[in-house]
């Protein structure tokens, strides 16, 4: 834990260069991570500055709760590192830490919610203000897409549902396979990511044209 703790205490939450940027060129994911499971601590720190502003950034999406978001994304660490021996099997690390930081934001809100029942949370309904605000160069990768929709898309997003605005920012902003996004999300088969994301494009398709039709 004192590792875990050394290293955040240095970390720059606002940075928006990613540290990651700083590993692209020399990280070997697979590697590392074997290397971690076998119980190489310096892999953990690699593993660990690789993906934590990724993670943090998605955390934001989530809750607007600063000191939430990092108390759960060094407790996700502090987790994995203990049952690292037991990891071998993982196939796509940014999945699958991406699953047990996202499933740990979401425990500890419904803890939140147990506390204090006049928070604003509505499990029924999805509604843990899962908000998208990607940038211009994201959303323009998708060539469906004009240039002056851009602004409109963005406001659009957050009019689709919390699963919704969570399937598009998985695969387009996190890069996640149908294949991973079930696993993150557990969805029972990939046809139903398939499915959502369909009926998630499509309605935000129909939320940007709108005013375009009407002119």
């Amino acid at each position: 834990m004192s590792l875990i703790h050394s290293i955040s205490e240095g970390y720059d939450y606002n940075d928006k260069k990613s540290s990651s940027q700083d590993f692209s060129k020399s990280f070997d994911c697979a590697m590392e991570w074997k290397l971690f499971c076998d119980g190489s601590e310096s892999a953990f720190v690699k593993i660990y500055n690789h993906y934590f502003q990724s993670l943090y950034n998605l955390g934001r999406q989530f809750s607007g709760d600063t000191d939430l978001l990092k108390d759960c994304l060094q407790e996700t660490f502090i987790s994995i590192r203990k049952k690292r021996h037991d990891l071998h099997k993982v196939i796509s690390v940014k999945a699958f830490l991406i699953k047990c930081y996202r499933n740990k934001i979401i425990t500890e809100q419904k803890k939140q919610k147990k506390k204090n029942k006049k928070m604003d949370f509505d499990l029924a309904n999805e509604s843990f203000g899962f908000l998208v605000t990607p940038s211009h160069e994201s959303l323009l990768v998708n060539k469906q897409f004009h240039t002056e929709q851009v602004t409109l898309i963005q406001k659009s997003l957050n009019k689709l549902t919390q699963r919704q605005r969570e399937v598009i920012y998985y695969f387009y902003y996190n890069g996640l396979s149908y294949s991973q996004i079930k696993e993150v999300m557990g969805f029972s088969s990939v046809r139903a990511v398939r499915n959502l994301m369909y009926r998630s494009l499509s309605e935000l398709k129909k939320y940007a044209e709108a005013p375009v039709k009407q002119q």
